[in-house]
């Protein structure tokens, strides 16, 4: 899973899903490439999270608990 951190506000989003840590990388290349030009860059990073820790997560928007993996 690739999980996008944003600046400001300080809050964090996991988006793209994949079943390998290869495709995980894969997937947050092609996302910094289509953030990198543009005024607001997210930081990126690949996690490994439990299927029922992102329902949860779903649920919560502009989530800042510190619990959430990194």
């Amino acid at each position: 899973m690739v999980r996008r951190d944003w600046r400001h506000p300080e809050t964090h989003e996991f988006i793209l899903p994949r079943l390998t840590e290869a495709e995980a990388i894969r997937a947050a290349f092609a996302d910094f490439r289509y953030w990198r030009r543009g005024p607001m860059r997210p930081r990126l990073s690949v996690v490994q999270i439990s299927a029922n820790d992102l329902r949860i997560h779903r649920r919560r928007h502009d989530c800042m608990a510190p619990d959430c993996p990194r």
